[in-house]
């Protein structure tokens, strides 16, 4: 997979869900870019092959969803590195469970994680930024799943909508500071667990022919437009939402010829 050229050298970045999947993908891409990476993530095993992988990047043990946990982070960010470039708040989770039995503690814990977690960090770099004096970039991570409805997705859509908007406040509020707020909103992308159980590789394997370019996609794809919002190459973007989803929002991948058979319009072509 082809990836972009960026240059940040000498800027800090801070990534969370970084112990697998597009986020583990991210801590490699802005090492590889220049940057001071700390990787963020409450699974302290995943962190740890996250390090291994990449052993330049900074790890800290953080669940997004405790106040005083993030707090401390932002605080060890500036007593150890001074100020915060990029904040790129990928930490999310996506339960699926059927509307009618969707468990009111699960629905509670997924709005902890991907909104409560997402304000936290968001309030916590900007306020960092300020103090610094930094024209930082924040990046938020939404989903399809935020515009398109599934079976499901319950808690997970409506969380991910719930970022957009967050977003666009926060693209308003920080404006005057100089720092630019953008929403990533992915498709499908292959950060699934391998082996996959049947089911859930059945219905993963039935959305590919819909999808107008006819695969997954991967994390160093949206890694790249993390990049992106995060360089000076989008200095004019800000409470933008930039979807990764091979099209499927789009529409569906077409099947047969387009033939016009309706007689009412006959006369348009004489």
């Amino acid at each position: 997979m082809a990836s972009a050229k960026f240059d940040f050298t000498d800027e800090v970045v801070l990534i969370s869900g970084a112990a697998r999947g597009i986020g583990q993908t991210m801590v490699g891409q802005f090492l590889a870019a220049g940057a001071t990476v700390i990787a963020v993530d409450r699974d302290e095993q995943g962190l740890a092959e996250t390090k291994t992988q990449n052993p330049a990047c900074h790890i800290r043990c953080v669940d997004i969803r405790k106040s005083e946990e993030v707090l401390q982070l932002f605080s060890y960010i500036s007593t150890t590195f001074g100020s915060l470039n990029v904040c790129i708040n990928n930490a999310a989770v996506a339960p699926h469970q059927p509307l009618l039995t969707y468990p009111l503690s699960v629905w509670e814990r997924v709005y902890d994680v991907n909104c409560k977690g997402t304000f936290l960090m968001t309030q916590g770099a900007a306020n960092l930024m300020k103090q610094s004096k930094t024209k930082g970039c924040i990046v938020n991570f939404s989903s399809a799943a935020a515009v398109k409805g599934g079976a499901g997705s319950t808690a997970y859509g409506s969380s991910r909508a719930a970022i957009e908007s967050f977003s666009r406040v926060a693209a308003i509020e920080l404006a005057p500071l100089g720092i630019r707020v953008n929403t990533i909103r992915p498709g499908l992308i292959d950060t699934q667990p391998k082996p996959l159980p049947p089911d859930m590789k059945a219905g993963l394997e039935s959305r590919i022919p819909t999808l107008l370019i006819q695969r997954a996609g991967q994390s160093d794809e949206v890694g790249n437009a993390a990049m992106f919002l995060s360089s000076e190459l989008s200095s004019y973007m800000t409470g933008s939402v930039l979807t990764i989803d091979g099209g499927s929002l789009t529409g569906t991948f077409p099947i047969g010829t387009v033939v016009e058979n309706d007689s009412r319009y006959r006369w348009l072509y004489e």
